[in-house]
């Protein structure tokens, strides 16, 4: 196996286990936090008639993060619907020059997308953008979705240069 591939591999391998730490555990304490914040103030609005004041701010805030943890790890383990109308038509050589640049053009575009989040997130602390109930600052969320992006844009980066002969990123480990 030449060097460069060694590299790759090991490249995709730490940027795989790092996502799914951050989609796994981050995202997935964050739901189980959103999803008994959820039930808890269903109960006390429908049984005790008195609803947790922010729990919708606090919810959506919390659907928020776990998007932005999860986006890499879903792009990574294959979770997102891609749709191949030519594949089959234009041969594997095409269609691995094709993948190549379709991840360029979203490496790019995450990028822009991310490095946009940032500049929300300055803007939304001056300018004290927050939540409706609880007045929570937008800012770090903007901050959290920028991260995300990022590391999504970083994993179609590695992905690009981390093919196999097929044209196809080296499967991940961990699948759905």
């Amino acid at each position: 196996m030449p060097v460069r591939d060694h590299l790759m591999d090991h490249a995709l391998g730490f940027i795989e286990r790092v996502v799914r730490i951050i989609a796994l555990w981050f995202g997935g304490v964050v739901l189980f936090i959103m999803m008994g914040l959820t039930v808890v103030d269903v109960i006390f609005r429908d049984v005790l008639n008195a609803p947790i004041f922010g729990a919708e701010d606090l919810s959506r805030l919390a659907l928020l993060i776990v998007v932005a943890t999860a986006v890499a790890y879903s792009g990574r383990t294959g979770g997102q619907v891609a749709v191949e109308l030519f594949s089959d038509a234009l041969g594997p050589g095409i269609t691995r020059w094709t993948d190549k640049l379709v991840r360029l053009i979203g490496a790019a575009m995450f990028t822009v997308l991310a490095w946009r989040l940032l500049i929300n997130g300055r803007d939304a602390a001056i300018y004290g953008e927050t939540s409706q109930g609880l007045l929570l600052s937008h800012g770090p969320f903007y901050y959290i979705l920028a991260a995300g992006m990022g590391l999504y844009a970083l994993v179609l980066a590695v992905e690009i240069f981390a093919k196999t002969g097929d044209g196809e990123a080296p499967p991940s480990e961990e699948g759905l």
